[in-house]
Order: structure tokens, then sequence, then C-alpha cells
């Protein structure tokens, strides 16, 4: 994939090598993304066992996690299920904060939307994280109404956002940033 500042990327299956790396990296991004959305006692205990039993050997059945790497550090990761009902649905998307805006989380939106082919791919973002909501529509997704749901056991506020197509997404991003 393109390089950042000269330095080529490259993004495959995860490893389970690379799941300690994961879990740390959600976890600070949760921190530091839902500071002020859950109560700050949620982002300790609760967060880290959220994570140890979340980023399990497991996660990685199936090449579901797909990671990014910069020279040999992992730098970001997303992670997919399929709906059941011929679509793709992308349960985590994270990039390293040094990282953002060097088209690594886009490259990795567009290996994801390859996976959903010509099927429906959406997330769900957190309503406050306004971001990631206007880099999402900027990418053409198209939100849905808000609805409660629950992290970590404390109620926060969703968003659905939706593609009708995996493939348009990946061509969209890819001539948006000459992902190869």
């Amino acid at each position: 994939v393109s390089g950042w500042q000269g330095r080529p990327m490259q993004i495959g299956p995860a490893r389970p090598a690379d799941l300690a790396a994961i879990a740390a990296l959600h976890a600070a991004n949760w921190r530091q993304g839902y500071a002020g959305v859950l109560p700050e006692t949620a982002l300790g205990a609760p967060l880290e066992a959220f994570m140890a039993a979340r980023w399990l050997p497991e996660a990685l059945r199936g090449d579901a996690v797909l990671a990014a790497w910069r020279n040999g550090r992992l730098i970001g990761f997303a992670a997919m299920e399929p709906d059941g009902a011929g679509g793709l649905h992308l349960d985590n998307l994270h990039v390293a904060p040094d990282h953002r805006g060097t088209g690594a989380g886009r490259a990795l939106m567009a290996a994801v939307a390859r996976r959903a082919g010509a099927g429906r791919l959406w997330l769900t973002v957190v309503e406050t994280n306004h971001a990631a909501r206007a880099l999402y529509r900027h990418w053409g997704g198209r939100e849905g109404p808000a609805v409660e749901d629950r992290l970590l056991g404390c109620p926060v506020t969703m968003r659905r956002v939706g593609w009708d197509s995996g493939d348009a997404l990946a061509t969209r991003l890819e001539r948006a940033g000459a992902i190869r």
C-alpha cells in the first residue's frame, strides 16, 4: 500500500502475535474517544476486562481482523463479521493517533469493503464521535436514526452508518487515496 513519508504500509490478516498490540490500541482509543461519554470508572478495570475477553486468539478466526503495519509496528486494525443477511458488519476500525491522517484508516476501510464485495457494509458509531461520523459521511456512508445502546454496561447513543456496496466504497476510497 502507498506509504506515508516514504514508508510503506502493509495490510493483511492479523496474527496471534498482534493481539496484545490490538488490545492496547483499542483500549487507548476508547479511553481517548469515550472520555466524557463513558464514566471514568468504566474506562479502567471494566475496559481492561472487556479487552482481555475480546482479543483472544478466537477473534482471528476466518481472517476476521485485518491489521495495518508500518516498519513492523501495528498502526491500525479493522474487525468484521458477516451480518447474517448477506452483508458485512465492521465492528471496529482503529488507527494509532500518530498515524491518523496518513491513509491507514482509508486503506483498512477499503480492504474491509473489498471483503464485503457487492454486499452491504455497515457499522455503528457513537453519536458524539463527530470526527468519525464526518469521515464516514465523506466516504459516502448514510446514517440511520439515533438508537440507544450500551458500552461497558453504560448507556450511549449510537448511529448506524451503511453503504449499499462494499465494492463501490472500495473503489471510491482507492481512487481518493491512490491505494494499491
